[in-house]
């Protein structure tokens, strides 16, 4: 046998057009507060996006902004504008953590080719109803299109506890 296993189980892989630096700069125009122009350039229409929390698993709401949405436009009316109207300036500053990309395979279910984006974020603000800080980690999964560079499905895990503190009373 003279090939390695991992060389005899491993897909053969063409190179990411998602780089570190996009992550980087798709969280400065999510600071920016210009999430219409996130979603028109870099989530594909029809995109598949799971916000959940550990313990939601896929159908599951513990969050009020828990949940599957299949556009951006969802994510903003659904999601992101209920979070942001809880913080002073409607504004959450990101910082990344971690980021790691996968090159790309081929999807069987789509015959497209995507890539991965995992990153790790921590959010912070300042909260509107008693100006405390505020403060949620989150795990983001994205697979894109290689040919549109687009992401076409989303899973954004989430501190319940926190999210749920910026929406009590």
């Amino acid at each position: 046998m003279s090939q390695s296993l991992s060389t005899q189980i491993t897909p053969s892989l063409k190179p990411s057009p998602i780089s570190v630096e996009d992550v980087r700069s798709w969280t400065k125009v999510m600071e920016g507060g210009n999430w219409s122009k996130l979603m028109q350039d870099s989530v594909d229409a029809k995109v598949e996006w799971m916000h959940i929390s550990p313990a939601d698993g896929p159908l599951g709401k513990t969050t009020p902004v828990s949940g599957v949405y299949n556009s951006g436009e969802e994510v903003i009316e659904q999601a992101l504008r209920p979070i942001l109207a809880q913080f002073v300036d409607s504004h959450i500053k990101f910082e990344i953590l971690d980021v790691f990309i996968q090159p790309s395979e081929m999807n069987d279910a789509s015959e497209r080719h995507l890539t991965k984006a995992v990153f790790e974020m921590k959010g912070s603000a300042i909260m509107k109803k008693n100006g405390k800080g505020w403060n949620n980690y989150y795990v983001n999964v994205m697979h894109f299109d290689n040919t549109t560079k687009k992401a076409v499905k989303v899973r954004v895990y989430q501190d319940s506890a926190a999210m749920n503190m910026a929406f009590e009373d």
